[in-house]
């Protein structure tokens, strides 16, 4: 019996990914700006969007593509896109999203935020008068006046109209649903990269890593200083697996794969702009490491047109500068608000006792988490303008560190990875069907190229070890029935909190909120000039 096989266009599929990104951005613009603001604005970026769409997949020199071109698309068996669904759910669902199992402790703020965004008017104003718990309000040292929410809250936006309308429980299962329909999406993404249909697929994604497993062992032998982490074993960095990333910031990282994939699908550099300006309403550090995937399209000969000189104008697109002007100005100004998460920042090496230290911990750095990759892709990727643009960000980002926990470089470095594991699994996938076709043929493997598929699985599976461990953190504590809701915040209006959580104490969770704030925010060119109504409310 022949499979059934459906056609999965480039240009279907970038339509869905545009309206899957913009959808949120959209409701952000007319939910939180004053209307004669807002809904232009938004209006704008529609229309870019449109454009992008309609041009995505025709030629640099703007000829449609044909049938029988890469650029078309692929046929994929219903079985499998549906296979690809059920993975992309229970992936989603396990990591924590929609609250239905033990999540990590980073959603003890997501949880709060989510709520707040269901229960507040936007943008969300936070009263003082509010904090009842008084370990809260000695943190905050005061009880009058009003604070205003600036996070990253765009990926939300949807399931949080769904929240107003029909109530948290609601929200919260429709925010599985959209969760899981962009990690769907990137898988569908990456098999049309990789042009093939590979389990290598969903397995990677999950799996991807470096060899954290090693310095997790010699930290379990000496307990050496300066370990944060599973896969923050370095004081000062780290470079985090795509699991934990969907485990406890699934709000950035899931729309920045997809902005990625998107980026690396592209037939022209005319959407570039375009594409990656949305990725600075999800997360303004990803967006930084973004520039440097962007860019490296204009070096990919398949997207140069005839004429070299119009790479330039190509990239600087009318609708890609409308787009970056309209993201630039409402999130810009919007995230310039606050200037907390940037408290704590500088040149690494500032932050380690000396520039040798600093040198070490970024060989190490580069050892574990990068080179492994250069390695077994060299020669394969070699000339691949995004593979070498994003060892060259991995191998720079570590230069520079913001906040405690320096999210800029595990932020930033989430365009990069992301490249690299759907690099990483384009050679699984060709591997295996290679492997296939010579045992078809009843052929032996040379030994060369047996030693290189022993160093690449190798690094596959102890790749794992990092999904492996948050997946037992998981799983292990729904069946031994710990709760996961222990000292919750709740509102970041009115933070509860016990006397100790397994975790944090209150103290520490009012500290950690008081991040997301912003003090004085009447003042701020947003607040005065772009949004709504700025009085404290709580619908």
């Amino acid at each position: 019996m022949k499979k059934k096989e459906n056609l999965v266009r480039r240009d279907v599929f970038y339509t869905v990914c545009a309206a899957y990104l913009t959808i949120p951005v959209v409701i952000f613009m007319i939910g939180n700006l004053k209307p004669y603001i807002g809904i232009p604005a938004a209006v704008i970026l529609a229309g870019c969007a449109l454009f992008s769409c309609l041009d995505y997949c025709k030629g640099p020199d703007r000829k449609p593509q044909d049938r029988s071109s890469d650029y078309f698309g692929m046929k994929m068996p219903l079985k499998y896109l549906i296979s690809l669904a059920v993975i992309a759910l229970v992936t989603v669902l396990v990591s924590g999203v929609g609250e239905y199992v033990y999540s990590m402790v980073d959603h003890v703020f997501r949880r709060a935020i989510f709520n707040d965004l269901i229960n507040y008017k936007w943008p969300v104003i936070y009263d003082y008068s509010t904090q009842y718990n008084p370990r809260v309000i000695a943190v905050l040292g005061k009880t009058q006046g009003n604070t205003a929410l600036v996070y990253y809250s765009t990926f939300w936006m949807p399931s949080a109209v769904v929240g107003k309308i029909f109530g948290s429980a609601a929200g919260n299962a429709f925010l599985l649903i959209w969760t899981s329909l962009g990690v769907w999406l990137t898988f569908v993404g990456t098999s049309l990269f990789i042009r093939r249909t590979s389990w290598a697929v969903p397995i990677i994604f999950i799996t991807f890593s470096g060899l954290d497993a090693l310095p997790n062992i010699v930290h379990s032998f000496t307990q050496y200083e300066g370990f944060i982490a599973i896969d923050h074993w370095l004081p000062s960095f780290a470079y985090m697996s795509n699991f934990t990333q969907l485990a406890n910031v699934f709000n950035q990282c899931v729309p920045i794969w997809l902005i990625t994939i998107m980026l690396m699908l592209s037939s022209n550099v005319r959407s570039a702009g375009f594409i990656g300006s949305l990725s600075f309403a999800y997360s303004p550090w990803a967006a930084i490491g973004m520039v440097p995937v962007a860019l490296a399209l204009a070096f990919r000969k398949k997207l140069q047109p005839e004429k070299r000189a119009k790479v330039v104008l190509s990239l600087l697109h009318p609708a890609g500068l409308a787009a970056c002007a309209v993201m630039t100005g409402v999130y810009g100004s919007y995230y310039m608000v606050s200037s907390s998460s940037s408290a704590e920042s500088g040149f690494s090496w500032k932050f380690c006792r000396n520039f040798g230290e600093f040198l070490l911990f970024w060989a190490l750095l580069m050892l574990i988490e990068v080179v492994p990759f250069v390695l077994v892709l060299w020669k394969r990727e070699k000339k691949e303008p995004l593979f070498i643009a994003a060892v060259i960000t991995l191998a720079v980002l570590p230069v520079y560190k913001i906040s405690y926990f320096n999210d800029f470089t595990m932020r930033a470095s989430l365009p990069s990875l992301f490249v690299i594991s759907v690099l990483f699994t384009s050679l699984l996938a060709t591997m295996f069907a290679e492997d296939k076709q010579r045992i078809r043929k009843a052929k032996r493997l040379k030994k060369k190229e047996g030693v290189k598929a022993f160093f690449v699985l190798a690094l596959a599976v102890v790749g794992t070890f990092s999904a492996a461990v948050d997946l037992l953190l998981i799983l292990g504590s729904d069946l031994t029935g710990e709760a996961h809701y222990e000292n919750d915040i709740g509102s970041l209006g009115s933070i509860a909190g016990e006397e100790k959580g397994p975790y944090y104490s209150t103290e520490d969770y009012a500290d950690g909120v008081v991040l997301l704030w912003a003090e004085d925010f009447e003042d701020k060119f947003f607040f005065k000039y772009l949004a709504a109504s700025s009085e404290s409310r709580h619908e």
